[in-house]
């Protein structure tokens, strides 16, 4: 038995190599550099339905009353469309050094909302409102 487990550990290590690498498959919310990385986050967070990964997007005064609508366009199965909105999304505009806004636009060409992003101390950016 000792042989058995001796043999599989040495053809792992000639196998394996020497180098180990460990990556962060989980980017955090705290990681985001740009607003257009944060919007591409949440995009992604809500076509997972991983509606509390979305929510850390947002500013932390406003994760609860987020959660919540989302939550219910989700039981109410229309988070498919504010999804398809939201990649329709394409520039937005600084306002200045620390808050920046994108416009969203209906596929009729109307503006339907404005998403506020603010950089924090850490200098990642969140969502205001959506």
């Amino acid at each position: 038995m000792i042989s058995i487990l001796g043999i599989g550990f040495l053809g792992l290590w000639f196998l394996g190599g020497n180098n180990i690498n460990i990556t962060n498959q989980n980017a955090t919310p705290s990681d985001t550099q740009t607003p257009q990385e944060t919007l591409s986050l949440l995009i992604k967070a809500l076509e997972n339905s991983d509606l509390t990964a979305a929510v850390e997007y947002f500013v932390p005064e406003n994760q609860a009353a987020e959660s919540e609508a989302l939550t219910k366009l989700y039981d109410a199965n229309i988070l498919g469309e504010l999804i398809k909105d939201l990649k329709g999304v394409k520039d937005g505009k600084s306002i200045d050094d620390s808050h920046y806004r994108f416009d969203v636009f209906d596929s009729s060409g109307q503006n339907i909302a404005e998403i506020d992003l603010v950089k924090n101390e850490s200098g990642a950016w969140k969502i205001v409102s959506l």
